[in-house]
């Protein structure tokens, strides 16, 4: 017992082990096209599942394989006739397990999908807990989860009659046997066939109730691995998905940014309309340069191009004269750093979230780094320092401070490349200014991509690109751009209109 329980811990703990390190190396598309309710059903109801019977095939199908076997062993050596006799009424149990296998594994499969809705409605709940509470919809979204409830416990009800059945029916089949080798047997001992005798049939009988448990045993085994193929199906078609784009044969590795980047003709599509459309655009190792346009026109995409989290379905993105696929991807990663419109912060102390990105960092980095992020000003406040807990995604913190942890985490990596995604779009004027200070102390030394809602952030910037429906529709300084009294001449007026709409 407890040689099968450690093997099938330590089964369970590489099945979660290996899941853990296939969703971290699946590319984001799949993140982004997958619901975070289907992923976790997977990897915790299915693999659990899918454990149980491994633990069934483990335990009880191997134990009652070898009774049955012994016992078989020994109606021959009683009766061989009889034993062929009994034999005869194997395929009706076989058919009954087959059909009623059957339709278990297809219950199973449709309970496993509705689990993933519940699991899914939960962690919209969680999610948008604030908003349900601000509109009141409690009642709403309370009735919307029993709905998905009520579901999987119908299809999971479903399972339970089918797999009742399947026992029932086995159970009758054997029970309707005994009597009827009993009557047999009797009949064949009055007339003295076989060689037969009364003690020999006690002694069959006897031995064949033995085989009752163990073949009830394989019955329900059988009809448990059925209800868990699906889940286990889930588990390994999740196991299956193509991982992030890999390096190619021979990848460079990247040692820093010497030269520049290059983009040349660059598409790209999520597969459905194009959202990038033939943009080129040449960055000099050391420039600041934004990246402006209305809603949609596909500024982060290009963004998570230069990271590599996509690969271009046409063109070129360049690193010193080096395409992107060829260089190694961790060495790229590890000399750019990003700042997004939502800061993220993990579980744990301001101290672990500054030091994440470099964790062999010492005090005074740390301490530095915060200092030029502007972090030290509000830690200062707080009873617990730089040990304070952030609370879950940070919430125990404001939107000026998480983001301010998430540049000074920033400045600490000390990355070649910076990418700022919408970094102020979401904060007030004074936290905006704090921010926009640390984001100064940044641009020194470093080439660095500016990604603006608001365009008052980027009229210092040395080249400014204009996106416009994924096409690159104006380039050049503010000062130019204004000139030419395009898109962005227009963008910046509507801005500053609302600006003196709102001061007044």
């Amino acid at each position: 017992v407890y040689l099968a329980q450690y093997t099938m811990g330590r089964a369970l703990v590489d099945i979660q082990q290996e899941l853990c390190a296939k969703l971290l190396a699946l590319p984001l598309r799949f993140h982004h096209r997958t619901s975070q309710g289907e992923t976790l059903s997977r990897t915790t109801n299915d693999a659990t599942r899918a454990h149980f019977a491994l633990d069934l095939l483990f335990a009880d199908t191997v134990q009652s394989v070898l009774a049955l076997i012994v016992s078989i062993g020994f109606l021959f050596s009683i009766s061989w006739q009889l034993t062929l006799t009994t034999f005869a009424i194997a395929p009706f149990v076989a058919g009954l397990i087959t059909v009623f296998g059957r339709r278990i594994r297809k219950s199973a499969k449709r309970r496993q999908e509705s689990q993933a809705y519940v699991t899914q409605r939960l962690v919209q709940i969680l999610a948008g807990i604030k908003v349900i509470k601000a509109f009141r919809s409690q009642a709403v979204e309370e009735e919307a989860f029993q709905k998905e409830n009520l579901r999987y416990f119908r299809r999971n009800m479903k399972v339970v009659k089918n797999r009742t059945l399947a026992r029932t029916s086995v159970e009758g089949l054997n029970n309707g046997i005994g009597i009827a080798i009993i009557l047999v047997g009797a009949a064949l001992v009055m007339n003295q066939m076989w060689g037969l005798t009364i003690g020999s049939l006690a002694a069959f009988v006897l031995v064949m109730q033995a085989t009752y448990r163990p073949m009830k045993d394989l019955a329900k085994g059988w009809t448990h691995l059925m209800e868990a193929a699906p889940s286990a199906e889930r588990f390994f078609e999740l196991m299956d998905t193509a991982p992030d784009v890999a390096d190619v044969p021979g990848a460079v590795r990247l040692k820093g940014l010497r030269e520049g980047i290059r983009v040349s003709e660059v598409c790209f599509s999520y597969g459905r309309e194009p959202v990038l459309q033939d943009v080129s655009l040449d960055v000099r190792a050391g420039e600041v340069v934004a990246i402006v346009g209305p809603t949609g026109a596909g500024k982060t995409t290009l963004a998570d191009l230069l990271l590599r989290f996509y690969d271009p379905d046409s063109g070129s993105i360049e690193i010193d004269g080096v395409d992107l696929r060829r260089i190694e991807r961790a060495s790229l990663l590890a000399h750019i750093a990003v700042v997004t419109q939502e800061p993220f912060l993990f579980a744990g102390s301001i101290r672990d979230n500054l030091r994440y990105g470099r964790p062999d960092a010492t005090e005074a980095e740390i301490e530095a780094a915060a200092h030029a992020a502007h972090v030290d000003e509000f830690i200062e406040t707080l009873p617990g320092g730089y040990e304070t807990d952030v609370g879950d995604a940070g919430v125990m913190l404001s939107g000026g401070q998480r983001q301010r942890i998430t540049i000074g985490r920033a400045i600490l990596k000390n990355p070649a490349i910076l990418i700022f995604d919408e970094a102020t779009s979401a904060l007030d004027a004074k936290s905006e200014r704090y921010v926009r200070e640390a984001i100064e102390s940044l641009l020194t030394g470093r080439t660095v991509f500016i990604i603006a809602h608001r365009l008052s952030t980027v009229r210092h910037a040395d080249k400014i690109a204009v996106l416009k429906n994924g096409s690159i529709v104006g380039l050049g300084t503010h000062q130019e751009l204004m000139a030419e009294e395009g898109l962005y001449h227009e963008l910046m007026s509507i801005q500053s209109e609302e600006h003196q709409k709102t001061s007044h």
